[in-house]
C-alpha cells in the first residue's frame, strides 16, 4: 500500500532574500518504509561542495526528513525543527544552536545562489540513532514577567553626568529606581535593585546580579548629558550590535564607567563567536524593543514627555545579561529646565509611576500572547 502524505512548507524569506514557496508530496515508498540509509542517500542526490565541503539546499533537507522551517527575516535566524529538535542557523556561522544547545557543524551555514544552504553534517542532528540532546518539552511553556532587576547607574566614586546646579546622575538615578521598586512591588511585581545605596559597583556585577536572581527583565536607570544645553526628551535603548553615531556616543559615555574598576576585562561569551552571541541575544532583543515602546508611550502619557530615540546600542551593562535588558535615559541634566524637572522629587515619582506602567503594559500583552517571539 502507497501511503500519500502531502506536506506543504511555505518559507517567507524577506530583507534582501528570495520568496521560496514549496510543495513537496512525499512519498513514503511501495517496498515498506524508507531506512534511515536511503532518506540521507536520496537528500545527497540534491548536495554539491563549496569550498571542498558538501552542502545541502534546505528546502531538499526538509523534503526528505519532514522539517518544517522558518526564516526570520530581523533576526537573520533559519530555524529548523521536527517533533523533538530545534536547530537555530545563522548563515556566515558554523555554530548553532540545537534544542538550546552550542553545536559545531564544522561549516558555516550560507547564503549561496540566491538559497540557503547548510553543512552535510546537520544531519547527524535529525537522525534518532544519533540524538544524544536533551529533547524538546512538549508541554506548552507558560510565558510570565514576575521579577525585574532595576539598576541605578553610576554610584560610589562614579557620579555619571554632572548638571546645571551641581545635581549628580547617580543620585537622580538611584532615587528613581527605589521609587520604581515600590511602584512595581504595588503592582505584585518583584523588584530586586542592583544597589540600594551610594555605592560603585562594576558593570559586569550589575549584569551578573541579574543573571544570578534570573529576572525577566532588567531595567537600567540613567540620566543623560550633552554639550548642546537644549537637547532635552526621554531616550530608551535596546542591546544590539546595529546602531548609528548618536547612539555610539551615548554607549560611549555610559560605557565610560569601567574607568573606576580595577579590571575591565569584558570578554563576555568568549567561546562563542559574535554571530552566535547576536543569534542568542534576538529574541530578547525583540522583548526589549516592545517594552521600549510601551514604557515610551507612558511617559508620553503620564508626563506629556516625547521620546527622542528608542535606539539599538552596545553597553556593556546590557551584553552580559541573559534576559531581555533596557536602558532608559530619563533626561538631559545638561537642560535648565529638564535638570530642574529631575531635581524635583515629585516629578521623580512621576518618571518611576511611567516606567512602572510600561512594563506593566509591557507585562499584559507579553503574557497575552505567551511571549512575542515564540
Amino acid at each position: 500500500m502507497v501511503n500519500h502524505r502531502k506536506t506543504n512548507l511555505k518559507v517567507r524569506i524577506s530583507a534582501g532574500f528570495i520568496y521560496l514557496f514549496i510543495t513537496a508530496v512525499v512519498l513514503s515508498g511501495c517496498a515498506g518504509p524508507r531506512t534511515v540509509s536511503k532518506i540521507r542517500e536520496k537528500v545527497l542526490e540534491h548536495s554539491f561542495k563549496i569550498d571542498r565541503k558538501r552542502y545541502l539546499p534546505v528546502p531538499a533537507l526538509c523534503s526528505a526528513y519532514n522539517l518544517s522551517w522558518d526564516w526570520n527575516s530581523f533576526s537573520k535566524i533559519l530555524i529548523l525543527k521536527d517533533h523533538s529538535v530545534e536547530i537555530k542557523l545563522y548563515p556566515g556561522s558554523q555554530l548553532v544552536l540545537c534544542n538550546n544547545q552550542v553545536v559545531n557543524l564544522e561549516a558555516p551555514v550560507r547564503i549561496y545562489k540566491g538559497q540557503i544552504v547548510v553543512p552535510e553534517s546537520v544531519i547527524r542532528l535529525f537522525l534518532k540513532e544519533e540524538k544524544l540532546l536533551v529533547p524538546l518539552s512538549k508541554e506548552k511553556r507558560i510565558f510570565s514577567l514576575n521579577r525585574i532587576v532595576i539598576d541605578a547607574g553610576h554610584g560610589g566614586k562614579d557620579p555619571g553626568a554632572i548638571g546645571c546646579g551641581g545635581i549628580q546622575e547617580k543620585a537622580v538615578n538611584l532615587d528613581i529606581a527605589r521609587r520604581l521598586k515600590s511602584e512595581l512591588s504595588r503592582r505584585h511585581i518583584k523588584a530586586v535593585m542592583t544597589r540600594e545605596t551610594d555605592i560603585f559597583l562594576p558593570l559586569k556585577k550589575r549584569s551578573d546580579i541579574a543573571n544570578e536572581e534570573e529576572a525577566d527583565f532588567f531595567v537600567c536607570i540613567h540620566a543623560n548629558s550633552a554639550e548642546n544645553a537644549s537637547a532635552q526628551g526621554v531616550e530608551l535603548y535596546y542591546l544590539d550590535a546595529g546602531y548609528d553615531d548618536f547612539s555610539k556616543a551615548v554607549q560611549i559615555r555610559e560605557n565610560a564607567a569601567v574607568k573606576f574598576e580595577d579590571n575591565t576585562q569584558y570578554q563576555y561569551s568568549s567561546d562563542l563567536n559574535a554571530t552566535l552571541w547576536d543569534m542568542i541575544l534576538c529574541e530578547n532583543r525583540i522583548e526589549s524593543m516592545e517594552m521600549a515602546q510601551a514604557i515610551s508611550s507612558e511617559f508620553k502619557r503620564i508626563l506629556k514627555v516625547k521620546t527622542r530615540f528608542v535606539k539599538g546600542a552596545m553597553f556593556y551593562v546590557l551584553k552580559g545579561t541573559k534576559m531581555p535588558s533596557l536602558l532608559v535615559e530619563v533626561g538631559y541634566l545638561t537642560n535648565r529646565d529638564e535638570a530642574a524637572r529631575l531635581n524635583n522629587p515629585y516629578y521623580r515619582q512621576m518618571v518611576a509611576e511611567a516606567i512602572a506602567e510600561g512594563i506593566v503594559k509591557y507585562k499584559n500583552s507579553f503574557e497575552l500572547n505567551n511571549g512575542f517571539s515564540r
